[in-house]
């Protein structure tokens, strides 16, 4: 009977790891591809912006190198790479966009996040939103312990159609899979909020790695 358990256990696992696979593989090259055709507007437009663009795509390509094959990633190199995304997108689109996070945030240590997850965020409320310097794009990031909120002012594009929301349902399916938990999604005529549980460090997978 323990046999047939520890084999059941070991399937149900490898289906995890195959579907967390799937997943990544779908998010990684869609991270890739927005921030490449920007860089090519830019070259065309912008040639010396466009180099200091494509260095810091090459920065946060090496992020996704170390480690774009883990389950999750401690939140405080989540942050980092986020603030890393947001500055190349303020280079980008000057004056039009603020990111606040906040003292208690910051002082976060080791709750892991899938990697990518607050970049998909910011990426999200950029591309859904109006952003200009008399209408600017306010992102904030708290948390009341138990919960990481972001949020981000609405100013919605009167042509905002073909979303697939990916950013959202991968960081929602990663949760779910790893830690049996949900994201929660809010939204209202001024604010749109995601919530991400805070994981435990100690809650973190025994098995990091998704190489085969």
């Amino acid at each position: 009977m323990k046999e047939k358990d520890d084999k059941d256990r070991e399937i149900e696992e490898l289906r995890r790891d195959l579907r967390l696979m799937k997943l990544r593989r779908q998010v990684t090259p869609h991270f890739l591809f927005n921030s490449l055709s920007v860089a090519v507007s830019l070259v065309i437009t912008s040639p010396k912006e466009a180099v200091a663009f494509l260095r810091r795509i090459a920065e946060m390509y090496r992020y996704l190198l170390n480690y774009g094959d883990e389950y999750t990633v401690p939140i405080e190199k989540e942050l980092v790479m986020m603030r890393q995304y947001f500055d190349l997108m303020s280079t980008r689109h000057v004056d039009c966009l603020e990111l606040h996070v906040s003292r208690e945030v910051r002082r976060l240590k080791g709750y892991p996040l899938p990697p990518l997850a607050l970049q998909g965020l910011v990426e999200n409320a950029i591309k859904h939103n109006v952003h200009t310097p008399e209408k600017r794009l306010k992102i904030n990031l708290s948390t009341d312990g138990d919960w990481l909120i972001v949020s981000n002012n609405r100013l919605p594009l009167v042509s905002d159609g073909g979303s697939t929301h990916m950013g959202l349902a991968y960081m929602d399916e990663t949760m779910l899979l790893l830690f049996h938990r949900n994201i929660r999604v809010e939204s209202d005529d001024k604010h749109f909020t995601v919530r991400l549980p805070l994981i435990p460090p100690n809650e973190v997978p025994t098995t990091q790695s998704l190489r085969p």
